[in-house]
């Protein structure tokens, strides 16, 4: 204390029990979790890698192997999914577009929609109705009681915010999707401005010759593997989050009920949609 004041009182570095196995063995190890596949399993489990490691005359047990890898970072059980976007020398010209089309949105009488599909939710009904923890979180029955899928089309007026949900009556087609383009006729009139991705319903040939009998709608495409372009698609996601992930719906009459209801209570509090891009450099 006197000689190494308050700093003193700490643990003096210690060497602490030798070291069974060296920097050679952790490369080893780091070569098979990383460069290697499993002969069976589709990833590696820490007995698999400690007997490979046997193979390469490293005595190692799975619980050296898991430890090794802690210290590492690696997490050779887990898969995290990524999406390799094509190259496209449009790319920003056609993120502009959209935004241009969505900022001069109100300034003229025509409309611009925002449109694409909710495909395929699943109604599921749990067998026991929820309950409380003692901490107020629900508790929710595992077992469940499918009641089909359902599927929207989603439309959101650019200028007033304001967002439809079309169930759709059957597959959600080429003739399906110039259906629903024959209904925003009849609500916003023959000019208006579309918003929409590549899905190959919106760019089949049945469409294209539909759209092209109705020359006085203009469309704007996002690019390729940029759904988050479309504003539509950030209205699914909040309601993914706010109903469809959490309520319990009894049958695909009531989940729609729901969906319907949420629509109109979003759009008491409708705001034109804003957009803005960064461009990376």
């Amino acid at each position: 204390m006197g000689e190494h004041g308050p700093a003193g009182l700490r643990d003096a570095p210690r060497s602490g029990r030798p070291r069974l196995y060296d920097d050679d063995a952790v490369r080893d190890l780091l070569t098979l979790a990383t460069e290697a596949r499993p002969a069976v399993n589709a990833l590696w489990t820490h007995a698999e890698l400690a007997d490979r490691m046997g193979e390469l005359n490293w005595g190692v047990t799975a619980s050296w192997v898991s430890r090794t890898l802690a210290g590492l970072s690696l997490k050779v059980h887990q898969i995290r999914g990524w999406l390799h976007r094509r190259p496209d020398p449009d790319f920003g010209a056609k993120v502009a577009a959209v935004q241009k089309v969505i900022t001069g949105a109100g300034k003229d009488s025509h409309p611009v929609l925002s449109v694409d599909e909710k495909t395929a939710f699943s109604v599921r009904t749990p067998i026991c109705p929820d309950t409380r923890d003692r901490q107020g979180r629900t508790r929710r029955e595992f077992e469940y009681v499918r009641a089909g899928t359902i599927s929207w089309y989603g439309v959101q007026d650019m200028a007033t915010g304001a967002v439809q949900m079309i169930p759709a009556a059957g597959p959600m087609d080429s003739p399906a999707f110039t259906d629903l383009l024959e209904q925003l006729i009849e609500v916003h009139g023959p000019v208006f401005t579309l918003v929409m991705d590549n899905g190959s319903a919106h760019t089949s040939r049945h469409t294209r010759t539909w759209l092209g009998e109705h020359r006085d709608i203009s469309v704007v495409h996002t690019p390729v593997h940029a759904s988050w372009v479309n504003p539509i698609e950030s209205v699914f996601g909040i309601c993914t989050r706010q109903l469809l992930r959490r309520a319990v719906f009894t049958s695909r009459q009531d989940c729609n009920a729901r969906v319907q209801a949420w629509v109109a209570h979003r759009n008491r509090t409708r705001r034109p949609v804003t957009f803005t891009w960064q461009p990376c450099t």
